[in-house]
């Protein structure tokens, strides 16, 4: 990161740019960022319980849920399933491209707080906490529709989200 770059919030030298949010931001203010938002899509869906059961569908969301939610974690509660936006954002796009069926859903019999939230976002968190932390590995497929989703986020911030969303207004995910 650039040494001139400042927190838009705060003017301390930024860590991280949210191309989505167009925003620098310092690793106090992108942390707190990242977590509000999982903690407000599980409010935003009225998810209430004190324990949660961590699914392990990707080991990067998992990780992070793990962190956020540390303590919480029992045998029992609301089951977290810890696919991130690029594993909803491949889901529909195949199921457009492809016309696969969907195998994920936001709020099904387990609910995904990490659907607006991006691995690249979930490793630059860890790697300011020191902790290595690899992406995920995906088949060919979902690697080729990943690559095409990566190019579309490039020339328009914040266009996996907006699959992501689609997706849900269609009853997709």
């Amino acid at each position: 990161m650039d040494a001139n770059k400042k927190c838009v919030i705060c003017g301390r030298a930024a860590v991280f740019y949210s191309s989505y949010l167009k925003q620098e931001l310092c690793k106090k203010h992108f942390e707190r960022m990242l977590i509000k938002r999982v903690k407000s899509n599980i409010n935003l869906y009225k998810i209430n319980n004190k324990s949660f059961k961590l699914e392990n569908q990707n080991k990067c969301g998992k990780e992070f849920l793990k962190f956020i939610f540390k303590g919480m974690e029992s045998s029992g509660g609301k089951k977290l399933s810890s696919y991130t936006l690029e594993d909803f954002a491949i889901c529909v796009m195949k199921f457009f491209l492809f016309h696969d069926a969907a195998d994920k859903r936001i709020n099904n019999r387990s609910f995904s707080p990490l659907f607006n939230v991006s691995e690249n976002e979930i490793i630059s968190f860890f790697n300011l906490k020191n902790i290595k932390l690899q992406s995920v590995d995906r088949n060919r497929k979902d690697k080729v529709v990943l690559d095409f989703l990566k190019e579309i986020e490039e020339r328009r911030p914040g266009g996996m989200i907006s699959v992501v969303k689609v997706g849900m207004k269609l009853g997709i995910i």
